[in-house]
């Protein structure tokens, strides 16, 4: 298994230009129905931002994993989620479910049903965390020409 990339705080996005920064914030009723509710409203988001393709799909798969993690295993009522992209080719997921329990990822046994979602997300982000209560992840939405 490769090394985790997990670090203890999101890279920041004030470093930007307030024009090139877009920001969803939204509070919800914690229903697995609001899984669906949230990859939708995200890949209508990045389609603002003409993000498609694999970058997209990867956003709204990791948004999907970390969603119904804070469904299932959070213990609040209402779940935050937010969703910001910085203008220069990183999205960052954000969704707080109230729960002071760590999140670890893991890999289940082949029969398990469940369990794979964090692995996900430690696998396909730039980079991920727990902050409080707020579980984060960075994905690169473009290839940074290298210099």
């Amino acid at each position: 298994m490769p090394p985790s990339t997990q670090s203890a705080t999101p890279p920041p996005l004030t470093s930007v230009e307030i024009q090139d920064t877009l920001r969803l914030s939204l509070t919800f009723r914690a229903h697995p129905h609001r899984v669906a509710h949230m990859r939708h409203i995200t890949g209508a988001v990045l389609r603002q931002d003409d993000i498609g393709g694999d970058a997209a799909a990867t956003v709204q798969l990791l948004v999907s994993e970390i969603v119904t993690n804070a469904v299932v295993h959070g213990r609040a009522e209402r779940i935050r989620f937010s969703l910001a992209y910085d203008g220069r080719g990183t999205v960052l997921i954000e969704v707080d479910d109230h729960s002071p329990a760590p999140v670890a990822a893991r890999l289940p046994d082949p029969d398990e049903e469940s369990g794979r979602g964090m692995f996900l997300v430690s696998e396909l982000a730039g980079a991920w965390g727990r902050r409080g209560s707020c579980t984060w992840c960075t994905v690169a939405t473009r290839e940074v020409a290298a210099g």
